[in-house]
């Protein structure tokens, strides 16, 4: 049994986990990778990553299958998942990085009596959803991840006895 197998055995059968997974091909320019083991790699890791965020969610649900309901947040955390490992960074080949070095350069502060400026690097920041991280200092966690999404996790979690 393959990864994908696994992955579509533990979702709802109205998630259509062949257009999840095209989508995050395309979200993560998979498919733009020019070398050919590359991309096999970059496919599998992600592949990989969205099974271990559908086993991340049905831990905290407590359900046997990832419900409807929690498609967008499991498509957000594996966008998360994947930034947040660097995986971009590894595989996909950023062609934005050789244009303008300046975008990476924001306005610190500004004190207007004296007119001093101050400029800080932006380069070690990553923004995924809204939320800016520093990728620099960030030690990746799971436990993160979960803390990020717990209200809307909680919201299909069942109870134990």
């Amino acid at each position: 049994m393959n990864i994908l197998d696994k992955i579509k055995g533990r979702t709802n059968i109205d998630i259509d986990i062949d257009i999840f997974v095209e989508r995050l091909k395309k979200d993560f320019s998979i498919d733009t990778i020019a070398d050919k083991e590359k991309k096999e790699l970059a496919n599998e890791e992600m592949l990989n990553s969205i099974y271990e965020v559908l086993i991340l969610i049905l831990d905290k649900i407590n359900q046997d299958k990832v419900p409807v309901g929690l498609y967008t947040t499991w498509l957000e955390m594996v966008r998360d998942y994947w930034y947040l490992n660097k995986y971009d960074k590894k595989y996909v080949s950023n062609i934005d990085a050789e244009g303008n070095q300046s975008s990476n350069i924001r306005v610190k502060s500004i004190q207007v009596g004296d007119t001093t400026t101050t400029f800080a690097d932006t380069s070690s920041q990553i923004d995924i959803n809204g939320t800016t991280y520093d990728t620099g200092t960030i030690d990746f966690d799971e436990d993160m991840l979960i803390e990020k999404y717990k209200k809307r996790l909680y919201k299909h979690r069942k109870m134990r006895w």
